[in-house]
């Protein structure tokens, strides 16, 4: 049974949010070389999956606002603890499970262990390496946790001023596109200190320039749900659906595409062939496992050159299917093993500690 808040439909495209994003990476990481016959168009598209990510924020926003409003709405300090409690449950069972299977099959240090385990790593340049290669913007959104039921308590008194979320937004990734320092890309900087002029790509996976990324979307997703809540026509905002996906087929259009992301949000509240097609059972289903999907598919892309070799078989039809079906095997189980049993765990825990049960009397 689904929550009485939940809109299944934003369930449904962050299924194909994660879906993208593993075409992305195997793309990136495996069948470039494979590929070099692909209408321009389709590698366009194909490469802005990154994008994704972008999306995820901008979800993650609106979802949070509709789902911890009551929470949220009147600030105090259980508030927000049992906001954060539930943020750490929602994220840590699975995370901790996969960077340990990740730390059993690669070769990375304790050291690195240790920082991963507390999803703080990326906040310096020393410990800036993510076990899981997706785990950077999983210290973004931890990061954002803690600020945003504030943040959220003093929008909505300013809920008048909602145009200025968007326009926030705007800016920072404009600065994103004019800024360009070691200390402020970390890991980009390689690529981006030999760029001249405005780069309007949102690639960045490290240091300031990540986090801020991770801010206007979640700028943007907030700006969706006080259109959502304020009733806006959202019938309106169909008219942003083509644009958006004309923009996927053209290079250098992150901003346009980023920017008119809470309006297709927006659009899928609401009944139409769009929303009730991302509300069917399978893209809703890809929608439950979509965490597991981001978190599990590197596994598979990590491990493909070796299973390539031990089975004689290297082409882009073979990749292309061990990696997604193996990400989606692997994610329904983890996603019903892990996910939903560490919820189901944290939330006895809490409420056997609301109670003043000592959690060494919980049954094992």
């Amino acid at each position: 049974m689904t929550s009485a808040k939940e809109i299944k439909s934003l369930t449904g495209i962050r299924g194909l949010a994660a879906i993208y994003v593993i075409i992305f990476h195997w793309n990136v990481e495996i069948a470039g070389t494979h590929l070099k016959n692909t209408p321009i168009y389709l590698k366009q598209i194909i490469g802005h999956g990154y994008l994704s990510v972008d999306l995820f924020f901008v979800l993650s926003g609106f979802v949070l606002c509709l789902s911890s409003y009551q929470l949220l709405a009147k600030f105090s300090l259980d508030g927000y603890k049992s906001f954060m409690y539930k943020r750490f449950a929602r994220i840590f069972p699975l995370y901790i499970c996969i960077t340990l299977l990740y730390f059993g099959l690669f070769n990375y240090s304790l050291k690195t262990l240790l920082v991963n385990l507390t999803l703080f790593q990326g906040l310096t340049r020393t410990f800036n390496n993510s076990i899981i290669p997706p785990g950077w913007s999983l210290t973004d959104e931890w990061i954002i946790y803690f600020f945003f039921p504030i943040l959220f308590y003093l929008l909505l008194k300013w809920k008048t001023k909602r145009w200025i979320l968007i326009l926030s937004a705007v800016s920072i990734l404009l600065l994103l596109s004019s800024q360009r320092s070691i200390g402020f890309n970390w890991s980009n900087y390689s690529f981006l200190k030999n760029v001249n002029g405005f780069h309007p790509i949102i690639s960045f996976t490290r240091g300031p320039a990540s986090l801020l990324r991770a801010v206007s979307a979640y700028l943007l997703g907030i700006f969706a749900f006080l259109m959502y809540q304020k009733g806006a026509n959202a019938k309106a905002f169909k008219y942003f659906i083509i644009p958006l996906l004309v923009a996927l087929c053209f290079p250098k259009t992150d901003i346009i595409i980023i920017v008119m992301m809470p309006f297709c949000i927006h659009y899928l509240t609401i009944s139409n062939i769009l929303s009730r097609i991302c509300s069917s059972k399978l893209v809703y289903f890809l929608g439950l496992i979509s965490y597991s999907l981001y978190v599990n598919h590197y596994l598979f892309i990590k491990t493909y050159a070796k299973v390539a070799r031990l089975l004689g078989i290297n082409n882009s039809y073979f990749s292309f299917f061990y990696v997604m079906i193996g990400s989606l095997i692997l994610s329904t189980i983890t996603y019903y093993t892990i996910e939903k049993y560490g919820i189901k765990l944290f939330k006895k825990l809490r409420e056997r500690n609301a109670e003043g049960i000592p959690t060494a009397n919980l049954p094992h």
